[in-house]
Order: C-alpha cells, then sequence, then structure tokens
C-alpha cells in the first residue's frame, strides 16, 4: 500500500531542493517566485513531516546536515523520475519532444556545432537549452541534475557520475610562425623550458589544459616563464599573435578558437611525444533515467565524435577541422569536417599526408 502524504510534500521538497542548492532561503524565494517566509515554512513542515533537521541554523550560513545530504539525493531522483515519466507519456508515438537540457565546456561545444543543429532541425518538438560552462561547472550541473548531461574534457574520474569516452585530442604548442625563438620541429621538454608562455589561468581554480599540464609536471616551468595569464583561449591566440608568447592547448581548444578569426600566421607544433592526449566525453548522473529525447541527442554527439578516424576516438585536428568562408560562415559536411580552406594553409603546422597531396 502507498502510503498517503501530505498534498504539499513536493512543494516542500522542491523548496529544500532550492534552498540546499543556494545555501539561502532568500536566494531560493527568488528562484521559486515566493516569499522567504513560504519557503522558511516549507523547510519547517519537512523537517517537521520526516522528524529529522535538515539545516543547522546554529551557524551564520544555512549548513546542511547529513540527514539532509541523503534527502537532497532522495529529491533529485524523485524529480527526476516525475520529469521522465511525463516525458515518457509525451513521447508516445515515436516523435521526439519535451526539453532536453546539456552542458559543455566552450571547444567542445563549438566542435558539436553541427550534429547539434542536425538534432534540431530533425526534431523541431524537442526544445534545446545549451549552457556553457568550465569543466568544473559543467560537472556540478550534471551531480545536481541540472542538465540531462554534459560534455567536456576528463580530467579524472567521474566519482558518483558516469563518464564516457567519445573524442581524444593531441597537445599543441601554439606560436607566430615569425617567431624569435627558434623551436625546433619536434621540441623536447627543455626547448619548452626556455619558452615565454602566455598561460591559462582562472581564479575559479585549474580548467581544462590546466589541470592536464599540471599532472604532466610541465606547469612549474610554464607558470615561472609566463609573460601574462588569462582565463580564454581566444585572448590567450591574439597574444600569441601578437609574438608576446607561446601556448599550449589542445586541439579541441586550437579548434574552438578559430571560427570567426583568421590565424593563418600561427603555426602549431603536435606535443604529443611529451604531454598526454587530451579525453573528452560525455557525463551522465549515475542512476539518472535519461529521456527519450536526450539519449538520442547523445547518440548523434557519439556518433558525430566517434566517427572522425578510423580509430573511433582519434585525432581530432586531422578529422574535425571545419572549412571556415571569407564572410565567417561555417561550411558543414555530413561529418562535419577535416577539408582544408580552398587556397589556404593548414592553420595546423603539419605536413600533409599521401593522400592529402594525391586529392588536392
Amino acid at each position: 500500500m502507498i502510503k498517503e502524504l501530505n498534498g504539499d510534500f513536493l512543494q516542500w521538497l522542491r523548496g529544500f531542493y532550492y534552498v540546499a542548492k543556494t545555501g539561502s532561503v532568500r536566494r531560493a524565494a527568488e528562484i521559486m517566485h515566493r516569499n522567504p517566509s513560504t519557503i522558511s515554512y516549507q523547510l519547517r513542515s519537512l523537517e517537521e513531516e520526516l522528524g529529522t533537521a535538515l539545516f543547522d541554523r546554529n551557524k551564520k550560513n544555512l549548513q546542511i546536515t547529513p540527514d539532509g545530504d541523503t534527502i537532497l539525493e532522495w529529491a533529485i531522483s524523485t524529480f527526476e523520475t516525475l520529469q521522465n515519466l511525463i516525458s515518457s507519456v509525451g513521447n508516445q508515438g515515436g516523435v521526439l519532444q519535451g526539453s532536453v537540457r546539456m552542458a559543455a565546456t566552450l571547444p567542445v561545444a563549438t566542435v558539436a556545432v553541427s550534429p547539434i543543429s542536425r538534432f534540431v532541425r530533425e526534431n523541431p518538438k524537442v526544445e534545446l537549452y545549451l549552457e556553457r560552462h568550465l569543466s568544473g561547472e559543467v560537472r556540478k550541473a550534471v551531480e545536481s541534475s541540472a542538465v540531462d548531461f554534459g560534455l567536456l574534457p576528463i580530467i579524472s574520474g567521474g566519482g558518483e557520475d558516469e563518464l564516457e569516452i567519445i573524442a581524444k585530442s593531441r597537445p599543441l604548442l601554439v606560436l607566430n610562425r615569425d617567431n624569435p625563438w627558434g623551436v625546433p620541429p619536434i621540441p623536447t621538454a627543455q626547448d619548452l623550458s626556455g619558452l615565454p608562455y602566455v598561460a591559462f589561468s582562472s581564479r575559479e581554480g585549474r580548467d581544462d589544459l590546466g589541470e592536464y599540464v599540471v599532472s604532466s609536471g610541465m606547469e612549474d616551468f610554464i607558470q615561472k616563464n609566463a609573460v601574462i595569464r588569462v582565463n580564454n583561449y581566444h585572448l590567450m591566440m591574439r597574444f600569441v599573435w601578437q609574438k608576446l608568447g607561446v601556448a599550449i592547448m589542445d586541439e579541441m581548444c586550437f579548434y574552438g578558437t578559430y571560427f570567426g578569426a583568421n590565424w593563418q600566421n600561427l603555426q602549431s607544433i603536435p606535443l604529443d611525444h611529451i604531454l598526454p592526449n587530451q579525453l573528452y566525453g560525455l557525463m551522465t548522473r549515475r542512476h539518472k533515467y535519461i529521456t527519450p529525447q536526450a539519449r538520442a541527442l547523445m547518440d548523434v554527439l557519439r556518433l558525430h565524435f566517434l566517427s572522425f578516424s578510423p580509430d573511433g576516438a582519434g585525432n581530432l585536428w586531422d578529422s574535425a577541422r571545419q572549412n571556415v568562408s571569407a564572410d565567417g560562415e561555417i561550411q558543414n559536411g555530413d561529418a562535419g569536417l577535416g577539408r582544408k580552406k580552398p587556397g589556404g594553409k593548414r592553420p595546423c603546422g603539419r605536413q600533409s599526408t599521401r593522400k592529402e597531396e594525391k586529392e588536392n
């Protein structure tokens, strides 16, 4: 038999969720368009119903209790289940509809524009919300179930979340072709240690390549030799263009800066003989029910990234470069990508393959 609950129980649970995520009754009230007194009443009612304290109110800020953490997990799962129930009924008949929320870092989101656009055109009844975040924020959005899934660089394990690797991208040394440093075609770590760097830095902590450079043991001399530190890859490229220094980023980040800019005077040298490849993947909350429309979009993205090369998630830049016309418009094919601009130079400083020479 199903136990009878107070009819307002779900509203109490919803109020608790927003207080737990924001740490403030006032901010939760703003999000829910309620008075703070209403939210406080919901919290007290939920605590009385459950017979336990969900927050420690003796401290300056609301501090969630261990029981509160447990209830928060159940609250997220409960609202996911209700949303999925509505979505499953709404998708009967084979027509995808409802909403999909995804979060992604900017570089990988840029590469995913083509398959996402195709998915939206083919499924006009699906409302898609794409949020751009730093990788740490993508993880938080997935963990809190604010989004259906995330698309991001993989620095470490997913913890309580599910991670699926779908692409890898080589590390690159990016520099102006007309540079004064005489970098050899295959630089050693010793060669890199004496260069001036336009370094990635973020007040929110290391992100994307920043963490991955740290794990390689190269951070010391990069930060020591940094002439400027910025938290945006496009800005890094601008300073490299000015010959202020060199930069290290992976191919996905390099590509993410390419749209709308002319980097023909820049060259990139692969560093996968020194640094590990950067992995990218799909992240979902563990045990989360994935709606049919979210699952369909994930399938499209998975196929898009895994089809870049014969060996699966292979060299991104060789297979994923989009052709940009003079007016800045991306020219996409079905696979997306991998043609050089007619009459132009390859932005990545590599030798053409025999197959390319034959085709050209």
